[in-house]
């Protein structure tokens, strides 16, 4: 499991500017349950509230909120919107490998202990709370420990999914994910909305831009998903599931 660096966090911490962030009020979030201080309560919360600094400007799309080598000091709880991880290759060129939404916390499937692996871009209006690397104790670590871990699992299911020959799983593990992710916050698991472009969807699968679209119009031929733009309707979301195993 990885390992973050607590030791220099405080020193390296950096406060925001004037105006930009303000204290978190975590009771007030629907994302606690899912979030570091899922199990605080009264005094305890309290203190750990006034460490984290919430975000009242937005990032706009294309803006970054951290990148790639940057001095790791925090995590960030993804409020509203929704990012994409990008590594940025010796070549020059950009390779996404993930997508992040509103209940995640950022930075927990870090391999290096002081610096960030990726960048992560805003995809469109994007809010977080910053949870200083300091602000984690003891009372945090079992929550920590739990989020590790699903972040892994789901790392482990994206390798998965690269390693399938068929554009037709890749794409149907593709949007399975995204159907889970969009039903774990309460919303529709069969019509939404993709904050990303379908270059970033070809990148993040490893297949070509020309290769999604001929297997999203398949896709649709076949009667499984209705597509307009970047809105998806799945119509039979079992069969999806039973692609990524065949």
């Amino acid at each position: 499991m990885p390992q973050l660096n607590f030791a220099n966090a405080k020193r390296n911490s950096r406060p925001a500017p004037a105006g930009v962030a303000s204290h978190a009020d975590c009771n007030a979030c629907i994302f606690k349950p899912r979030c570091l201080p899922a199990e605080l309560s009264g005094e305890h919360l309290g203190h750990f509230e006034r460490s984290v600094l919430r975000q009242v400007r937005p990032l706009k799309a294309g803006q970054p909120l951290v990148h790639q080598g940057d001095n790791m000091d925090a995590l960030y709880s993804l409020r509203v919107g929704s990012l994409k991880g990008v590594i940025n290759e010796p070549n020059g060129n950009e390779h996404v490998v993930g997508f992040r939404f509103p209940g995640t916390v950022i930075g927990l499937a870090e391999p290096e202990e002081q610096r960030w692996a990726r960048t992560f871009v805003a995809l469109e209006d994007t809010w977080v709370c910053r949870i200083p690397l300091a602000s984690i104790d003891d009372a945090l670590r079992r929550q920590l420990v739990k989020l590790m871990s699903e972040r892994l699992r789901q790392e482990y299911t994206y390798h998965l999914t690269l390693a399938f020959k068929s554009g037709a799983r890749k794409l149907a593990a593709f949007f399975v994910e995204i159907s889970d992710s969009f039903s774990a916050r309460g919303l529709s698991a069969h019509r939404f909305h993709l904050p990303m472009s379908y270059i970033d969807v070809a990148s993040y699968l490893g297949m070509r831009h020309e290769s999604v679209s001929r297997t999203l119009a398949k896709l649709q031929d076949t009667g499984l998903l209705v597509k307009q733009g970047k809105f998806i309707q799945i119509t039979n979301l079992e069969k999806f599931r039973q692609l990524t195993q065949e």
